[in-house]
């Protein structure tokens, strides 16, 4: 007696304050899911690899000025401090394809486009990039001004590579060709920033799915309690359909469906295939550097 005394007690408790409960609750998610937005939403990275050298700005070739190298490790450090990955640019002045230029530089390959893989894969590896480890987290930008043999290489690993497929490769290398014959600085820059704000967007991606969670996960809550809450005060039904049916059995008409007319309308669905400029979804020029450490990226010659 007394323990069904209790538990109809807490019955009667639960059911007086479920509302603050619900209440309590909501505020708790919605506390849960701004401290998760909070935390991706931070603006700087810390290092974790101190084996890579200060160095970002190769300009072996020659093509930018002091001012401009400058400003590009300057632009390059507030872009790393954001995104949480190395950025390096190497620029060179090399022949890279055929037999004579493997013979001299002892390349693996006569092709341009392997030669040019390897150069920028390995610079960034015996350099020992990456912002979170050696190898690790970053990009590198090979630029080569040969006559005859001009291009760049884009050479992504760890969290780039894991981001950038090939369509994302193919647009930072036009950011650098629709630039570079008239301002190479221009160019640089705009790969750059293109990198970044790639890299940015997937924070910004998952901050926005946080924050629309933050929102409508209390209005789905509150959207249940009250339809629940309404349910269980409504009153029992005490008529059917059948209620004021002569003896309880209902006549129907007679029921045709009658074929009027066939017509067919036709239109073209389009698929993944067909529509252009869509994402690859990541690992894009997925490979083995010659020292066994994965990267992608690609190439473009001009």
């Amino acid at each position: 007696m007394e323990n069904d005394f209790k538990k109809e007690a807490q019955k009667q408790y639960l059911h007086f304050f479920r509302i603050w409960f619900i209440i309590v609750g909501i505020l708790l998610v919605v506390t849960i899911l701004a401290a998760i937005v909070r935390g991706i939403s931070k603006t700087s990275w810390e290092r974790g690899n101190m084996q890579a050298p200060a160095e970002r700005v190769y300009d072996s070739a020659d093509v930018l000025t002091d001012e401009e190298e400058d400003s590009l490790r300057q632009l390059i450090a507030e872009k790393e401090a954001l995104i949480g990955c190395d950025l390096v640019l190497v620029t060179m002045r090399q022949p890279v394809e055929g037999a004579q230029a493997q013979e001299i530089y002892d390349y693996r390959y006569t092709s341009w486009e392997l030669n040019m893989q390897d150069i920028a894969d390995d610079f960034y590896d015996n350099h020992d990039y990456g912002f979170n480890a050696p190898y690790g987290d970053g990009a590198l930008i090979l630029d080569n001004w040969y006559e005859g043999q001009s291009g760049t290489h884009l050479s992504t690993s760890g969290r780039i590579f894991e981001k950038f497929g090939d369509y994302e490769i193919d647009q930072a290398l036009d950011r650098v060709s629709q630039y570079v014959e008239s301002d190479p600085y221009k160019a640089y820059s705009a790969c750059i920033n293109y990198i970044t704000d790639t890299m940015s967007g997937s924070h910004r991606s998952m901050r926005s799915m946080v924050l629309l969670l933050a929102v409508f996960v209390p209005i789905a809550v509150a959207a249940i309690f009250v339809a629940t809450h309404l349910h269980s005060k409504e009153g029992k039904k005490t008529t059917t359909a059948s209620t004021y049916i002569a003896g309880g059995k209902p006549v129907m008409n007679e029921k045709r469906d009658d074929f009027i007319r066939k017509s067919v309308s036709q239109r073209r669905i389009q698929t993944s295939s067909s529509a252009g400029g869509s994402h690859s979804g990541g690992h894009g020029g997925a490979h083995r550097s010659s020292g066994g450490h994965s990267h992608g990226g690609g190439s473009r010659r001009r």
